[in-house]
């Protein structure tokens, strides 16, 4: 994926800028904080302040109030009255000058008998309960009492010369008081009343009295009708009417049953928030000031350096192209006094290309040194093994000071045999030459390509970081052995199977090395060939795995592990039941069942085969004898033979005393062979094949067209089945080639008067294809997997009947 190319410049900038948009936002959040804080600093300090003044004022009338009362009595000459008479009549003839000098809006006097002696207005309940109140204790009474109207109400008990006690009530407005506060505290003073209920919107504010009434109603109006008293009450609101900032809070006073009443304080805080707005733009105006200017300080300290490493970055190929002069004539540095980083470099690149230069001319003269070593291989003109152990072993040694590593490629030509047993060796040594050729095409002019020994070649890559490296070499060396090599009249299709091994350690062995790529050809060999594989440490793994498995192998024959299974062979057109295929399983007592690819290949280069082998055979004549007491004559056992089993010479001597000892014909057995099992030796396979074919038993060669066969051979041998292999069933309704080929082996081989059996069928559209082009017999899993022996006469009762297929067919054949 192609990235994203950002300068240096631009990386700073945004460096820069993303500074100063935090650095702003953190302003802005502290700035919009400390208004908050200032906002509620000043709300509790008016809150505060007007307690007090409320206290300070209503205390200095309630004194003055007090001080009268306390005077009038005296001037009266109270104490020298036996009844309270002359009182009421000279507290009746002051109630004016209380109303216009104190404010007093009402007046009682009661005296010890709670019997009204003088009154302005009825007697309240609530002056009377005060009454009672300053009667039972004999001390004054004061509170600020709200109903319509907020007053200040003061009870204040009095005594005359018989010692009879009275109560003088008096409630006195709360105008000048508030007009007290307003010019103590610059504050607009409002008395409101709420109804008592749990959420009261500020909107349904009832006003008793205040300083400003449209100031007042201004607000209310403007503060909306989802604002609610108590929030008012803890925080304050602040209110906007025309460019002016107001802040309200509510100071309770005094509450009912019915209501509550608040002594509301406005004040201006415009030129708070103006100061705050003046402040957030000078910081905006600021912070772009300082953006602009270090934007332009960034970009002109920063492209100059730039610059000159994008310079240098498309100078430095030039040394890789070993166009050192070239290199050299740019320039890198600049004149001028003081020295940068961009100037080290420049000299260290400098210097640099003339130590390559040097040792460029040294890897030339060393190569034409080495060049004129007697170490090559007489027929192909490559460089032989010691030549590449040598090589090897310098490449090891460079890795040290080039900081680079070495990779080996080992090939291997896949099915060489076969052309020197068909053709002979003259014909294969001059196969060798062209691969060699080949081979020698592949590599780049810095690598080097031996011969190892055989059909085998190695080639050394210098210079290289990773294994992956060396990949498109193999891949150009596939592709050059695709194409067929041409001697005289013959023309010979050969593969290679490579392996790769690559390492960076300095005190790795050449043999290692060799020994590691080896293993990795053999991997891609075991693959299939055609192909390379890079060697990792799970192959080194799998090669102890092998070690382990034929230990385990070992014992799971002397414990009697192994058992068979049977897979059920069918014919195509009347689905009757043509016999089975003995397949051996093993089932390890702590990992299960063992698949067969891991220890076929290791049985079979074992030498515990044969007597397995021996052990499956005699299996399968028990199973033939059970099947025949079960009516099922004509079922036959196909049995397949390894190599070292088929070339036994006590074979024949064995089959013929089984057939003794169980009383079966040899025509229920079918013995199969590889096509790999038959050309080893093909004349010593015919013989033992007819030695066999004369007692009795039949033939069919395994995995036609994966091997070596040919219908010459065919035609040579006394065989009398043909088993198509499943890789190209699996194909052959998606693949035309595979189609064509199966279509085609069917046709040869029922010319040639053998059986055809599918092996890997599957589907029903396979089966209708095959049967269509009069294949005999289908093997696979349309029909049924292979089936334990211990099962098999299970299955047998429920899926056989008279010989025949019990299920429907899925398609009816003429």
């Amino acid at each position: 994926m192609k990235k994203l190319f950002v300068s240096v410049p631009a990386k700073l900038l945004i460096l820069v800028v993303s500074a100063l948009l935090i650095l702003s936002a953190g302003i802005s959040l502290l700035s919009i904080s400390r208004l908050n804080n200032e906002f509620k600093q000043f709300q509790v300090e008016k809150v505060k302040q007007s307690k007090s003044q409320l206290a300070l004022h209503t205390g200095i009338a309630r004194e003055k109030l007090t001080l009268w009362i306390e005077s009038f009595s005296d001037v009266v000459q109270l104490n020298n009255e036996s009844n309270l008479v002359s009182l009421s009549t000279a507290l009746a003839r002051q109630v004016d000058a209380l109303q216009l000098n104190h404010n007093v809006e009402n007046v009682w006097l009661i005296d010890n008998q709670n019997q009204l002696l003088f009154s302005t207005v009825q007697l309240t309940e609530y002056a009377q309960n005060t009454a009672l109140k300053v009667l039972s204790e004999q001390e004054p009474f004061h509170q600020l009492y709200c109903a319509k109207h907020c007053e200040q109400l003061i009870a204040v008990p009095i005594l005359n010369r018989q010692g009879d006690l009275a109560v003088i009530v008096m409630t006195m407005s709360l105008v000048d008081v508030i007009y007290s506060i307003n010019q103590a505290l610059n504050s607009e003073i409002a008395v409101v009343s709420f109804n008592k209920q749990n959420k009261v919107l500020v909107s349904d504010a009832e006003f008793l009295s205040t300083s400003n009434v449209g100031l007042m109603q201004g607000l209310i109006d403007n503060i909306g009708k989802n604002v609610y008293v108590d929030e008012v009450k803890e925080l304050g609101f602040q209110v906007d009417i025309h460019s002016n900032s107001y802040l309200m809070n509510l100071m309770m006073l005094a509450e009912t049953n019915k209501k509550q009443f608040y002594l509301s304080l406005v004040d201006d805080v415009t030129s708070i928030k103006d100061e705050y707005k003046q402040y957030r733009f000078q910081f905006l105006l600021s912070s772009s000031l300082i953006f602009i200017t270090l934007a332009i300080l960034v970009y002109l300290v920063a492209n100059p350096f730039t610059n000159r490493i994008l310079t240098l970055s498309n100078a430095l190929p030039l040394l890789a192209k070993k166009e050192f002069e070239q290199f050299r004539k740019i320039r890198l540095k600049r004149r001028r006094l003081l020295v940068d980083e961009l100037d080290i470099v420049a000299d260290s690149a400098t210097e640099l290309s003339y130590e390559l230069e040097q040792l460029n001319i040294e890897i030339e003269q060393k190569t034409k040194e080495l060049e004129n070593i007697a170490m090559y291989d007489l027929l192909t003109g490559l460089p032989n093994r010691n030549m590449l152990n040598y090589q090897i072993r310098k490449a090891v040694a460079n890795i040290s000071r080039y900081k680079q590593g070495v990779a080996i490629l080992f090939l291997d030509l896949d099915d060489f045999k076969k052309v020197n047993d068909s053709h002979g060796h003259s014909e294969g040594d001059k196969l060798l030459i062209e691969a060699a050729n080949r081979v020698r095409l592949s590599i780049r002019n810095v690598d080097l390509a031996c011969r190892f020994g055989g059909d085998e070649f190695v080639i050394v890559l210098n210079n290289v970081t990773s294994a992956e490296e060396a990949e498109p070499i193999a891949q150009e060396i596939l592709e050059r052995f695709k194409k067929p090599i041409k001697i005289k009249s013959s023309i010979f299709y050969v593969s290679t199977s490579i392996g790769i091994a690559f390492s960076d350690d300095e005190t790795i062995k050449a043999e290692q090395l060799v020994s590691q790529a080896d293993i990795a050809m053999y991997e891609a060999k075991d693959n299939g060939g055609d192909q390379f594989h890079i060697y990792h440490q799970d192959m080194y793994q799998r090669v102890a795995h092998r070690v382990m498995m034929e230990s385990e192998v070992r014992q799971a024959l002397a414990k009697g592990q192994f058992s068979l299974s049977l897979q059920p062979q069918i014919v195509a057109k009347s689905k009757q039941l043509y016999g089975f295929e003995a397949l051996l399983r093993w089932k390890h007592p702590e990992k299960g069942m063992i698949s067969p690819d891991d220890f076929i290949p290791i049985l079979e280069n074992s030498e515990h085969m044969v007597e397995l082998g021996y052990w499956i055979i005699r299996r399968c004549f028990e199973h033939c004898q059970e099947l025949r007491n079960l009516g099922l004559n004509e079922v036959r056992i196909a049995i397949n033979l390894s190599a070292g089993q088929f070339i036994d010479v006590n074979l024949p001597s064995f089959l013929r005393a089984l057939l003794a000892e169980f009383n079966l014909p040899a025509k229920c057995f079918e013995l199969e062979l590889t096509e790999q099992t038959l050309v080893k030796d093909i004349d010593r396979a015919i013989e033992m094949m007819n030695a066999l074919k004369e007692i009795g038993f039949s033939f069919a060669i395994d995995d036609f067209g994966t091997g070596y066969s040919s219908l010459a051979y065919i035609k040579k041998m006394p065989v009398d089945v043909i088993k198509i292999d499943k890789s190209f069933i699996f194909g052959m309704l998606e693949n035309h080639a595979d189609y064509q080929i199966i279509i085609s082996t069917i046709a040869m081989v029922k010319n040639l008067g053998l059986k055809v059996v599918a092996e890997g069928v599957e589907t029903g559209a396979q089966l209708r294809s095959l049967a269509e082009n009069d294949c005999d017999i289908i093997q696979g899993y349309y029909f049924s997997k292979p089936i334990p022996e211990a099962e098999l006469f299970d299955f047998i009762k429920s899926q056989i009947s008279d010989g025949y297929w019990k299920t429907t067919a899925q398609v009816v054949f003429d």
